[in-house]
Parts: C-alpha cells; sequence; structure tokens
C-alpha cells in the first residue's frame, strides 16, 4: 500500500507554482526574445536542466532556441565566447563542482574577459565560506538546488534586471566604464551618493573611473572609502590589494588578511599570504597560513570525492544496489565527522535504495543517523516515517510525520501519494478520521489517485472518531 515520495521535491522542481504572468516572467522573456540573450549552462544535472530548456521556456510561452547545456567546460567556455562576439548578452548557469571538480576557474576566466556576462552559480552547499568565495570570483546569484521554476524565473530577472533606480543606475555607470565613458561615470556616481550618501558601489565605480585617468591617490582614496561604508565588500579591497602589491608590503598583507578573513577558501590567497611573511623572515606565521592552504586543498580534495562516489552510487543503484551501497558507505567514510545539513541528500538517496531492496533495519538505523545531524529535516523525516510503517513500526512512523507536519504544515499537500502515505499509517492505527482528512486532500490534488481511491473505499463504514 505504500507509495514512494521521497523524490516528490525533486519532481517538482519542473512544475510551476503559479501560471500567473509576473513582472519577472516580462523582464526574463524581454532578455530573451526582444534583446536576444542567451543562456549557457555548464551542468551535468538532467533534471536542472530539464527545468530550464523545458520549465523555464513553457512558462514564458518562448519557443527559441536560446539554451545551451554543456558538461564539458571547454565547450561551455567555447559558447559563452561566441555569443559574447556576436554581441548577444550571455546569462552562464553553473554548478559549483562538476565531475568532481570546482568550477571556480571557469567562472572566474569568463567573468574577467566578459565582465557583463551574467553568471548564477548552482549548489547543494551554502556555507558563508562557498558564498563568500563565489561572490568574490565573479557570481552574480547563487542557487540551492533543487529550484522551482518561479524560483529561477525570478532570480534571473533579478540580475537580468534590477528592480530598483540604483540598481539601474549601477548598471548604468558599469556600462559607461566599460566604454570608457569617464564623464558619464562619474555623473552617474554623483546621482548614486545624492540617492545614497555612503554608497560603497559610487565609491567603487568612481575609483575605477579614476584609474582609467591615471589618478591612482584618487583611486585609492574612492576605494578606501568603499570599504569603509561596506567593510565586506570584497572588490574595492581586491583593487587596495593590487595597487599596494609593489608599492607597500605592509598595507598590501594587510589588506590581504582582511580579504582572507571575509573568503577563507581561497587557496592561492592563503599561499600569498604565507610568502609575504616568509620574507619577512616570521616563519610562525608563514607556516600558519601554508598548512592552512593545505588543509583547504585538502577539505576541496575530499569535497570533490564525495561528489563523485555520490554520483556514482546514485548511478549504479538502480542496476547494483550492493555495488552502490559500498559507494554511499565510502562517501559517509570520507566525509568523517564533517558531515552536516549539506549531506541530507545523499542519506535520504542511500535510505530510498535500501528501502527497495527490503533491508528495513539498515535504512531505519541510516535515516536515524540523519537525524542526529539535522534533526528537523523534513525529508529525513518524512522517509524515516516511510521506512517504519514498511517495516509495521506505524506508530514510530506516525510521530514521524506528525513532527514533519508541525514543522512543516503544508508538507502533505505537495503530491497525492504523499497525503496517501500518511493517511495508510493512521488507518493502520484506527485513526480513520485523520486518514479521511488526508485521503480527501489526495483526492483534491489528484480525484484520480489509484491508491487513495481504494483507501476511502476501505474507510466507507468505518467510524469517525478515532478508537
Amino acid at each position: 500500500m505504500q507509495g514512494n515520495a521521497a523524490n516528490v521535491n525533486d519532481a517538482s522542481s519542473t512544475v510551476r507554482v503559479s501560471s500567473k504572468t509576473t513582472r519577472y516572467d516580462n523582464d526574463v522573456k524581454e532578455f530573451l526574445e526582444t534583446q536576444n540573450g542567451f543562456i549557457v549552462i555548464l551542468s551535468d544535472d538532467a533534471l536542472f536542466i530539464k527545468t530550464v530548456k523545458t520549465g523555464v521556456l513553457r512558462a514564458l510561452g518562448l519557443k527559441l532556441n536560446c539554451v545551451e547545456a554543456f558538461k564539458d567546460i571547454e565547450f561551455a567556455a567555447r559558447s559563452v565566447r561566441e555569443h559574447q562576439y556576436l554581441g548577444m548578452p550571455v546569462l552562464a548557469m553553473v554548478d559549483r563542482v562538476l565531475n568532481g571538480h570546482a568550477t571556480t576557474d571557469f567562472i572566474r576566466t569568463t567573468k574577467a574577459l566578459f565582465p557583463q556576462m551574467r553568471v548564477i552559480a548552482m549548489t547543494y552547499e551554502t556555507t558563508k565560506e562557498s558564498l563568500s568565495l563565489l561572490y568574490e570570483i565573479g557570481v552574480d546569484h547563487v542557487i540551492t538546488k533543487p529550484v522551482s521554476v518561479d524560483t529561477l524565473i525570478e532570480k534571473m530577472a533579478g540580475i537580468i534586471k534590477p528592480q530598483s533606480r540604483i540598481s539601474n543606475l549601477v548598471q548604468e555607470a558599469r556600462n559607461s566604464l566599460e566604454q570608457h565613458d569617464i564623464d558619464r561615470v562619474f555623473t552617474l556616481c554623483d546621482e548614486l551618493l545624492g540617492l545614497k550618501e555612503r554608497c560603497a558601489v559610487a565609491h567603487m565605480l568612481r575609483g575605477e573611473a579614476y584609474l582609467i585617468k591615471g589618478s591612482r591617490e584618487k583611486a585609492i582614496a574612492d576605494f578606501e572609502l568603499a570599504h569603509k561604508f561596506s567593510p565586506l565588500y570584497l572588490e574595492p579591497l581586491k583593487r587596495l590589494v593590487e595597487l599596494h602589491r609593489e608599492s607597500n608590503e605592509d598595507i598590501y598583507l594587510s589588506y590581504m588578511k582582511v580579504l582572507d578573513y571575509i573568503s577563507p577558501l581561497n587557496v592561492e590567497r592563503k599561499y600569498e599570504i604565507g610568502k609575504c611573511y616568509a620574507r619577512k623572515q616570521d616563519i610562525d606565521n608563514a607556516k600558519k597560513y601554508f598548512d592552512e592552504a593545505i588543509s583547504c586543498e585538502q577539505c576541496e580534495a575530499t569535497k570533490h570525492l564525495c561528489v563523485i562516489l555520490a554520483d556514482v552510487a546514485n548511478a549504479i543503484s538502480e542496476y547494483s544496489p550492493d555495488i552502490a551501497a559500498k559507494y554511499y558507505e565510502q562517501y559517509f567514510e570520507a566525509k568523517g565527522e564533517s558531515l552536516g545539513s549539506d549531506d541530507m541528500i545523499t542519506f535520504n538517496r542511500f535510505g530510498i535504495m535500501l528501502r527497495r531492496q527490503g533491508k528495513l533495519g539498515e535504512a531505519i538505523e541510516n535515516y536515524k543517523k540523519a537525524l542526529h545531524i539535522a534533526p528537523d529535516d523534513t525529508n529525513i523525516l518524512y522517509n524515516y516515517g516511510l521506512a517504519c510503517a514498511d517495516g509495521e513500526q506505524f506508530k514510530t512512523a506516525i510521530e514521524c510525520y506528525e513532527k514533519v507536519l508541525t514543522l512543516n504544515p503544508e508538507f502533505h499537500k505537495q503530491a497525492a501519494v504523499v497525503c496517501n502515505n500518511i493517511a495508510y499509517a493512521y488507518i493502520m492505527v484506527h485513526n480513520e478520521q485523520r486518514a479521511r482528512e488526508l485521503l480527501t486532500v489526495a483526492l483534491k490534488i489528484d480525484p484520480a489517485h489509484a491508491s487513495s481511491l481504494k483507501l476511502m473505499d476501505r474507510l466507507k463504514g468505518s467510524p469517525t472518531a478515532p478508537s
């Protein structure tokens, strides 16, 4: 009787929440249709690619050939170059990790060559440090997967067409800067500072304009103001680092350390700080930063290994679950004490595979480990409930489901099968009234849902109050 709704959230990522046309739709449609914009995807995530190619374009009512998807960095880079040289604005959507390797070099290089290109990075990881690094190398926005069509369109619109007056002025100033229209840049920066007195980005842009004019000291003064007004803004710090690199190593080092504090995953910068200390013959600090750099490299290597192990396990799980289980175990072993909320997707997939094999005890233990790390993860709780119900531990299953619905009262409404599965457990503990309520919701979502219709027939003539 139990269905499998473990992938409901993933499946819904290609479904539109609302058919209502929004201003975001119009902005993205104008970018693709009127401006002849182009989307380049660098990803091996078939579901995400489908979300863009099918879900987004269908939602916008477009039948344009305006999306290319690649699993190879060189082909993606070539596509970006070709479309940019044709004068077509490009939106690149890039997995943070591809085939076990970070895509930071691709993002950094293409963004440096084509500053007007917009970049969305896709990731399952949202730590402060990883986000800082992505924004530092030129990413305009970060999306955590899975993502719905509506959310994706909204995020795309946000970077394609800024909504506020200040954002529009900033974009115009950047365009003028790229065209070396310095007087226009100064005029726009004055307007920005009139709207927002302590506007860091205005000082940043004015500093860039002074550099083009050859006014180094004035540029430094504006970059320092940008840093003062927005201490976590990386761009003025990076400029100050460049400008002091050859002229004053002490100031250069101090700004490098500030950058390292804000964005501590930049390995090259840690090596450079270590070299600075080595030149100063401060061996203790040199060793400290060299060791941190090596540790970051090892951490990244572990992340890359885990991505590969998870991908291999997922690819082979349907055909050889026993071999897949070994890859999952290697994944958890490699992660060790660094297991966190970002690993819940892997825990879930492993548990689903074990359930399908009928290894309910192992599936339950897997979910218990996951809940020890993330006790309020609703997907883990729900699938733990499914495993318990499969093992006829219906009271425990109900406890899981009730916690899910306490954390997210709308959880069961995402699919008829979810309501059906929860209702089945309530029937088995003789709470027919609650089961009816859930099955009513299920049949409202999908009037032809066979399993829910069958359970509702089974309840006919049953008492309405729980026994």
